[in-house]
């Protein structure tokens, strides 16, 4: 899903996956770029078996926005355990 960054609602942070294997998809994560907080789909936990992430902060990847991530964000839901 092609979303321009200023798109995404306040209280939400784009990071791109590291892993770049996965397509290079851009998820969303709630909270700051000092505190990411949880991501807003499963796929955003990208390492350690859905335990942890590494992204690229406020970095759009190839692949877009997931389009679960935005879809979440624009409901102002919470991120996923």
């Amino acid at each position: 899903m092609k979303v321009d960054v200023n798109s995404i609602p306040n209280g939400y942070i784009p990071g791109q996956d590291r892993d770049t294997d996965r397509g290079q998809v851009t998820h969303l994560y709630k909270g700051t770029f000092g505190d990411l907080g949880l991501p807003m789909c499963k796929r955003g936990w990208n390492r350690d078996e859905g335990t942890s992430y590494s992204i690229w902060r406020n970095n759009i990847g190839k692949g877009g926005i997931c389009k679960v991530c935005f879809k979440r964000a624009l409901k102002g839901l919470e991120g996923i355990k």
